[in-house]
């Protein structure tokens, strides 16, 4: 099931199709459970019929539910650099499924890009969906860092971000759990120049364009190569309209041993905000379960709910922590992340709260 090699080999995808990671039944119904699925989404006959799951008539609603509910429920987080002993992450599905499901039923655990995206594609595979793994590169508008985003806006980060890529009846999808409050968290079709609502009143939008760090050797733009860019609006009532850029992608394949590379990197360099921020992040539907309407976030000390986009939303903090004990019983008591007592006691010590 997982991608996982002996230790004496590199990691790879497996070459035959038969021996690609997939859950079983028993484990997918744990999984729907995780995620709060609603009895009207169990009912659809992709869960019965995996070759429906190719189509857009079958496919497609029962994939928007589980893209909702999944960002709803197990959340955006790096608590693993944080808190664990061995500070390492682990992209092995048989590992994953254990930390999201078996161990994320009773903890409410999470994971990064790689982690959330990896695992929610692997879900997908085991459904019957036709999934392709993709990198991208995360803007640098993203940024913590307020001079990052003034001086170097325009541009974009390595290779540093996963999404998937999904095909119903011949056309491809963008399928993105693995963002918080900067993802998309709807499923929207790959097509230059696709705009709709997101978190309202933001709009996303997707363009195939040269980036700006992109230029073929001889100075000409028509032979340079363009990317997928995904850019969000948090104002679309505003004079001219402001398109932020989130990142770019593209829909080569990336396998295991890329995103290898990519998470150890994200996961260990100094300059990666995932080294020096904890973060845990959560989505919120409006009452009906029909539509993303905010988020509860930790960011480093503080607990927030946002009624409306990342940006523009209005804005309630929750929680503002001074000790380790505050941020652990928020995590526990807003975002439903219980931490081990083995978690608890290790603490980076550059990212501990004092007192």
């Amino acid at each position: 099931m997982a991608h996982a090699t002996p230790k004496a080999l590199q990691t790879q995808m497996q070459i035959h199709p038969k021996d690609r990671p997939r859950y079983t039944s028993d484990q997918i119904q744990k999984y729907l459970d995780r995620i709060s699925l609603p009895k009207k989404f169990r009912d659809f006959a992709v869960l019965n019929d995996p070759k429906l799951a190719r189509t857009k008539e079958h496919g497609l609603p029962l994939l928007q539910g589980l893209v909702r509910y999944h960002v709803c429920n197990i959340p955006f987080e790096n608590l693993e650099i944080h808190y664990s002993k061995h500070r390492t992450i682990s992209l092995d599905m048989h590992d994953l499924y254990h930390k999201f499901v078996e161990q994320g039923l009773k903890h409410g655990r999470g994971g990064r890009c790689m982690e959330n995206n990896g695992f929610f594609g692997t879900v997908l595979r085991s459904l019957g969906y036709d999934v392709r793994n993709c990198g991208g590169r995360v803007s640098r508008m993203m940024s913590s860092d307020p001079e990052v985003r003034e001086k170097q806006g325009e541009t974009y980060d390595g290779w540093n971000h996963m999404l998937n890529l999904v095909r119903l009846d011949k056309k491809w999808f963008v399928v993105d759990v693995g963002m918080g409050v900067f993802g998309l968290n709807i499923v929207v079709p790959l097509e230059d120049g696709y705009e709709c609502e997101s978190i309202a009143p933001r709009r996303v939008r997707l363009q195939r364009r040269v980036i700006p760090e992109h230029a073929a050797a001889d100075g000409d733009l028509g032979e340079a190569e363009k990317m997928w860019c995904y850019d969000s609006c948090f104002d679309p009532s505003a004079s001219p309209q402001v398109w932020v850029p989130t990142y770019c992608f593209t829909t080569l394949e990336f396998l295991p041993q890329d995103y290898e590379m990519m998470s150890w990197y994200t996961s260990t360099n100094p300059r990666s905000f995932f080294t020096y921020l904890v973060l845990c992040m959560k989505m919120e539907m409006d009452e009906a379960g029909e539509k993303i309407i905010g988020d509860v976030s930790l960011l480093k000390d503080s607990v927030r709910r946002t009624h409306g986009p990342l940006l523009g939303g209005r804005k309630e903090v929750l929680r503002t922590c001074k000790t380790e004990q505050e941020r652990i019983e928020a995590l526990q008591e807003v975002l439903g992340v219980d931490l081990t007592e083995e978690e608890r006691e290790n603490i980076r010590p550059e990212t501990a709260l004092g007192g």
